[in-house]
């Protein structure tokens, strides 16, 4: 297996930098850095990602958004993990996140992330190969 690549997304440099440590610590992977949706999105377009960490408020609110549409439609399965002081409830799971840590919560929101992250790429290395698997598969009626 390739090693991870992971996207860490804030417009806050101390929140970047400890968004980023989790992320080379959960995974010992690759790890990008954007501080806005726009340079997200532009690193998506230039880069493969497996996971993206991102806030979801930057320069404008729910910037966080747009990066997951990006990321969605670069790649269906890229897993999106968004942060965030804003009560964010099931909304940011039906926009096509993986999950969603409020930074307001009782209790270490870094621990939570560092916990999800494993959870968010095998879900993604699961669904790649389940998309795999169907492609090979023959057709029905197919004869051998």
């Amino acid at each position: 297996m390739s090693e991870v690549q992971i996207l860490v997304v804030d417009d806050e440099p101390g929140l970047l930098e400890q968004l980023k440590f989790i992320a080379a610590e959960s995974t010992g992977g690759r790890i990008s850095t954007a501080t806005s949706a726009a340079e997200a999105r532009r690193l998506i377009e230039e880069k493969d990602f497996d996971l993206i960490i991102t806030d979801l408020r930057m320069e404008k609110n729910e910037a966080g958004l747009e990066v997951i549409k990006a990321a969605r439609n670069k790649d269906f399965w890229t897993q999106v993990i968004l942060v965030t002081a804003y009560q964010m409830g099931p909304e940011a799971i039906t926009k096509g996140a993986y999950d969603y840590v409020l930074r307001t919560d009782p209790g270490n929101y870094l621990q939570r992330l560092q916990k999800l992250i494993p959870e968010a790429l095998e879900r993604r290395w699961r669904k790649q190969k389940e998309e795999a698997d169907m492609e090979t598969e023959p057709a029905m009626g197919d004869v051998q």
